[in-house]
């Protein structure tokens, strides 16, 4: 279960916690009019329907390009990072007769550029790197086992799923940063960016710390996706490469086949208690961070 959360808000907390702070800083408002609700439907996808995505089509496809899916790692930030720095050598001219948010019709190509150039550079990293093949390489070398449905996929579906929540509630704490500071750090100099990271970010960070805690809760309760989308492999392996079985994936299964009042009913109620236990202890150490940082940040 822990395994099966940490790849899920590996892959989640970067691109919520940072989409909304782009979101609700530097976006112009007619454009975060129309991306809050969207990213907010997401939440309303069925679980199974990303888990019947995940492990019919999502993970086929991770197996055939897994070195170029591992690239996306890699170029997807630095393209974006490009498209940022040639947004600010722009002549300021340009830039000022441009509404806020514009820069996003300079990124997002480059981001198009990033997936296509990991695409097109992949099977050359794995014939060069690792002989042709990279699962046989992963076998032989660090003596991993390479399932079709792995954590790898867990991680990009589940994420898929967690980053809705994580992404409302982080922009709302970042809107909720009162005006008069922002206002007072670009009155002194600082850069929009600055302004955000130096100021914005610290401010809301006991909103940013709940949000990612939600987001906790809302993996480590997901039954459907795990049980779908990692084969349900009963493996206790850190392991990206290995599926696994989850404690509410293993109740899932198990409980029609549990007579009652036997080894395996018990057994069954034991892990839905440590499920309950586990969550509960992390949200009561979530919220006592979270008051403690908001009474450090109150002052301002």
């Amino acid at each position: 279960t822990i395994k099966a959360t940490f790849y899920a808000l590996a892959f989640a907390i970067p691109l919520a916690v940072f989409g909304a702070l782009y979101t609700s800083q530097f976006v112009h408002p007619s454009i975060k009019a129309k991306v809050k609700p969207t990213v907010e439907i997401m939440a309303a996808l069925p679980s199974v329907v990303i888990g019947f995505i995940a492990g019919l089509w999502l993970a086929s496809r991770v197996e055939a390009h897994l070195i170029p899916v591992l690239l996306l790692v890699v170029f997807l930030p630095l393209f974006g990072t490009a498209g940022v720095l040639f947004w600010d050598r722009l002549p300021y001219g340009l830039r000022r007769r441009l509404r806020p948010g514009t820069e996003v019709f300079v990124i997002l190509p480059l981001l198009l550029l990033g997936g296509l150039a990991a695409f097109a550079i992949g099977p050359a990293v794995e014939a060069g790197v690792f002989g042709g093949d990279v699962k046989q390489w992963i076998s032989t070398s660090l003596g991993l086992v390479y399932d079709q449905r792995n954590s790898i996929v867990v991680g990009l579906a589940m994420g898929f799923a967690v980053i809705p929540i994580i992404f409302t509630i982080s922009e709302d704490a970042f809107s909720s940063v009162p005006q008069h500071l922002t206002a007072a750090s670009l009155a002194l100099g600082a850069s929009r960016w600055q302004t955000a990271t130096r100021v914005v970010l610290p401010t809301a960070s006991p909103g940013i710390f709940s949000a990612i805690m939600v987001g906790f809760g809302r993996a480590v309760g997901e039954t459907m996706i795990v049980l779908m989308a990692t084969g349900n492999t009963p493996i206790m392996d850190w392991s990206p490469f290995n599926g696994m079985r989850t404690l509410s994936a293993n109740i899932a299964v198990e409980i029609p086949e549990a007579p009652y009042g036997g080894t395996l009913y018990r057994v069954l109620f034991l892990s839905a208690c440590v499920l309950f236990l586990m969550t509960f202890f992390v949200n009561t150490l979530a919220e006592l961070v979270r008051q403690r940082l908001r009474d450090k940040y109150k002052a301002i």
